[in-house]
């Protein structure tokens, strides 16, 4: 063997091993696309008929800090969100007056609606906003659907994954319906 030949091997052996660590890296799913991934995945493991779930919109995926998943401006759009549904449910009950629990769809849409606000309250901030910013904790992907219930009833809403900071797993999902 000639004497430059072992040294040839090595670095040619290097070269490749350390091209393939790069290739590695560099194809490796970023976190923000793995956490709608993740999310979609969540979606049709959270909605009782997952065959008739039609994904109408996904966020990009948002940065969440500490335990503020949500923002001001996404209290206030959640709130009159929330205001239109619960302006259709006294529309269609008298105030509450006269609620018909044989109506799936009427029936269906206040369980959805009770169940987001207990969710948004406890996700709320109690912090001032002058409050030191938190560390990074995960991310925020928003996904908006139309989807048939166990009843038969339509319904769309817009369902809320946060995600670990890997985007791995989901920590924290709440729907939020839409008229």
């Amino acid at each position: 063997m000639r004497p430059g030949t072992k040294l040839a091997i090595m670095l040619a052996s290097g070269a490749l091993v350390w091209g393939i660590i790069a290739m590695a890296v560099c194809w490796r799913e970023k976190p923000q696309k793995r956490a709608v991934r993740v999310a979609q995945t969540a979606l049709h493991a959270s909605v009782d008929n997952p065959e008739s779930v039609k994904v109408i919109a996904v966020s990009d995926p948002d940065s969440v800090f500490g335990r503020c998943y949500i923002d001001d401006e996404e209290k206030m759009a959640i709130a009159v969100s929330m205001m239109k549904v619960n302006e259709r449910v006294m529309s269609q009950t008298d105030n509450l007056g006269s609620m018909d629990f044989d109506n799936p769809a009427l029936r269906e849409l206040v369980e959805r609606q009770m169940s987001s606000m207990s969710a948004m309250r406890s996700l709320m901030s109690l912090e001032g906003p002058d409050a030191p910013r938190k560390p990074f904790s995960g991310w925020k992907v928003k996904i908006e659907y139309e989807a048939v219930s166990e009843s038969g009833t339509p319904y769309r809403s817009e369902y809320w994954f946060i995600t670990d900071r890997d985007a791995q797993c989901v920590v924290s999902s709440f729907e939020i319906p839409l008229l």
